[in-house]
């Protein structure tokens, strides 16, 4: 079987990630890499081993050796690119969020439809093996009837100085709502812990939202401290989300700063899940408490590039039939629903309820 060909684009931070995927998969290959910025484009072809680069995107997309394509570029360019490519007849796996409007989403959406390509909305969370774990354990009833769930976000600050907010960088872009679709961490930890929270609960129907907003720059704003509040859907559920921003808090990783802290509670017990962008945390990913008891489940740490690497492998197995993407565009939808009710619940001062059937 040929190796399956495909297209990076965008070569940032996140794409090292996504890149590790690749490695040791005999099914397919970085074929090319395209950044507007042509010495990143280079290097990243010459780390990576492609083939080819590109500074135009739409140039990439007539190489008729390209089969599919990464789309790793700011929130405001995915619908676009994501259509043109799948109209050149190309796989796609877009990078959260799928679109920034429901409208755009429905277009991305029934593209794929009419190109019988695959859409995959890349969401490594869903990948990560302790969050697997608790859903099991949740699902055999380890903890009754799930009635809340609790998930602390804190942004630290990186050894790496990614979102080093203060010295500029090339995240900036999150911070011009035209691009990155509202507040800097809306599509990071807004979007995220809906995505966890469907994923262990089931949907949502109502969502309130206090935002706080924390000066890291000139000009800039940081959507820390943030509490949020929802209800999941016919079911006497709860969740709630602290965002916080302590930067003097040093995280040991090459990656994103962020660490979840995620709570499930039930009327039998309840489920604590770590996940940590910093290897060093030592704490067991998954516990369970009930009684008086405490269990542990998974190693002591869990590799954050890991459901990255089982992210992107689904995408190869969809892509060559051996299996169908895990997040696709009408669970993006949903998401996407979700968190602009988010963003306009925090934008209004008041809660949002979302239609349902």
């Amino acid at each position: 079987m040929a190796q399956l060909k495909v297209g990076i684009v965008g070569a940032g931070s996140i794409a090292e990630l996504h890149a590790k995927g690749y490695e040791k998969d005999p099914r397919a290959e970085i074929f090319a890499v395209c950044d507007r910025d042509e010495d990143r484009a280079i290097s990243k072809s010459l780390a990576w081993g492609a083939k080819a680069y590109y500074t135009d995107y739409a140039e990439m997309l007539q190489n008729p050796e390209i089969d599919a394509v990464e789309i790793l570029t700011p929130h405001h360019l995915h619908a676009s690119q994501a259509i043109d490519a799948l109209h050149a007849g190309k796989h796609v796996c877009v990078e959260r969020p799928i679109a920034l409007t429901h409208e755009e989403a429905t277009q991305v959406v029934k593209a794929a439809r009419e190109s019988g390509r695959v859409l995959q909305v890349y969401e490594p969370c869903l990948f990560y093996k302790p969050l697997l774990d608790a859903r099991n354990l949740i699902d055999a009833g380890e903890i009754g009837r799930p009635t809340n769930i609790r998930v602390s976000a804190n942004i630290g600050r990186a050894t790496s100085g990614i979102w080093d907010f203060a010295n500029g960088g090339e995240h900036m872009w999150r911070f011009d709502p035209q691009l990155s679709g509202g507040s800097p961490m809306l599509f990071d930890v807004g979007y995220q812990t809906f995505c966890i929270s469907l994923f262990l609960i089931g949907t949502v129907d109502k969502v309130d939202v206090w935002r706080g907003e924390t000066e890291v720059g000139d000009n800039l704003k940081l959507d820390a401290p943030t509490v949020a509040m929802w209800k999941h859907f016919q079911q006497e559920c709860y969740g709630t989300l602290h965002l916080n921003y302590a930067p003097e808090r040093k995280l040991r990783t090459d990656y994103h700063p962020l660490e979840l802290n995620i709570t499930v509670g039930g009327t039998r017990g309840d489920i604590h899940i770590i996940r940590s962008s910093d290897p060093t945390q030592l704490e067991s990913p998954v516990e369970l408490r009930r009684d008086s008891r405490k269990v542990f489940y998974g190693q002591k740490s869990t590799a954050f590039e890991d459901s990255f690497v089982r992210a992107t492998r689904n995408f190869i197995a969809a892509c060559v039939g051996e299996d169908d993407p895990l997040l696709g565009g009408e669970e993006a939808q949903q998401l996407l629903m979700l968190t602009r009710a988010y963003h306009e619940s925090s934008r209004r001062g008041r809660a949002v309820n979302l239609q349902h059937g």
